[in-house]
């Protein structure tokens, strides 16, 4: 039986270094050996998976990390330049793919989007020190999730909606709360049920400080959903919308973004 020709030490570092950094069908072209050459003596030397010598992450699994549907991955490419690229690891076949620095700072700017309390730390490597933060806020943003807005009221959800209203103590953040609805869902409650009384104000009408500004700004760039944001502020999470939108606040599928920095 024929056998191949020998390897050098030198082209065995080069395997070795450039083995899922480089294409398969690039290694044995640079080597001038076959492809299938490659493949058997990248296994003798115990390499494994190509893809798992790449300092990134295949889209695929990246939407199994995140606890995400790939197809929503794949349309973050099309609308929000996510940085998936293709790459070979085999002979011909392409996979999406994303190194670990463009993902965090793709992160970076698109927090909003990602749940952070879905996947485990560190699974996606080393993590930026902002990750925390936002981790911290996606957990309290579960405290502040209402029903979904298709959600039929019961019977039980219209009279205690009533018995709250008559107390005429209650705020609007206070009975969505209560009710485990958004506090948009509540206002239309009270308009379809033709009810006179109202929740007690909050002080939105009140002109905000600098420093509740700041607040603002500096809490929504960490990731804080509007409910928890108006619960340190003591206003409406509608009201602080509001106030983010006249802030120069523009929203993209739901996601707060600022076009240019607020000074």
């Amino acid at each position: 039986m024929r056998r191949g020709k020998k390897w050098s030490e030198e082209e065995l570092e080069y395997l070795e270094d450039k083995w899922g950094a480089v294409s398969i069908k690039g290694i044995a072209k640079k080597l001038n050996r076959s492809v299938n050459a490659v493949k058997l003596k990248a296994q003798r030397m115990g390499l494994g998976d190509a893809r798992s010598h790449f300092d990134g992450i295949t889209v695929s699994q990246l939407s199994l990390v995140l606890n995400t549907h790939y197809g929503i991955l794949k349309n973050w490419i099309k609308l929000y330049d996510f940085p998936a690229r293709k790459k070979v690891f085999a002979a011909e076949n392409k996979v999406l793919v994303v190194t670990y620095q463009d993902f965090w700072k793709w992160a970076k700017e698109n927090r909003h989007m990602l749940d952070f309390s879905r996947f485990e730390r560190l699974s996606l490597g080393p993590e930026p020190k902002w990750v925390e933060e936002k981790r911290k806020a996606d957990q309290i943003k579960k405290l502040h999730v209402p029903k979904p807005h298709n959600t039929p009221w019961s019977k039980d959800d219209d009279e205690k909606l009533k018995w709250m209203l008559n107390q005429f103590k209650y705020t609007y953040p206070e009975i969505a709360e209560e009710l485990k609805r958004s506090q948009a869902a509540v206002k239309r409650r009270i308009l379809d049920l033709g009810l006179k009384q109202r929740p007690i104000r909050l002080p939105n009408h009140i002109k905000y400080s600098p420093e509740e500004e700041r607040l603002l700004i500096d809490l929504l760039g960490k990731g804080y959903c509007f409910e928890e944001i108006a619960d340190r502020l003591n206003r409406s999470a509608l009201g602080v919308r509001g106030k983010a939108e006249r802030l120069g606040y523009k929203f993209k599928n739901g996601v707060p973004y600022l076009e240019k920095e607020i000074g």
